[in-house]
């Protein structure tokens, strides 16, 4: 995800589309594991759920540090606004 700034909407994609893939790997086992026993089936639900919290926090931690690190740059190699420029 390249781009000149920050976005919401690019931050809020990218952390749902993270949860979204965790919970389309995770159905196939799900259902495996309903074949099996229901509480199986349950145990394997909440671990997705787990997982699907923890996907998004990362991306989303991910997003805002790279945003972070930008501007911390960006405020680096602008010239000081309190020295006079050179005419």
């Amino acid at each position: 995800m390249s781009g000149s700034g920050f976005s919401f909407v690019r931050l809020a994609l990218a952390s749902l589309g993270s949860g979204f893939a965790v919970l389309v790997v995770s159905l196939p086992v799900i259902w495996a594991a309903s074949q099996v026993h229901p509480w199986l089936a349950l145990a394997v639900t909440v671990l997705a759920l787990v997982a699907m919290i923890a996907a998004i926090g990362f991306v989303a931690n991910r997003v805002v540090d790279k945003a972070a690190e930008q501007l911390r740059e960006a405020k680096r190699t602008r010239p000081n606004p309190g020295t006079p420029s050179d005419r």
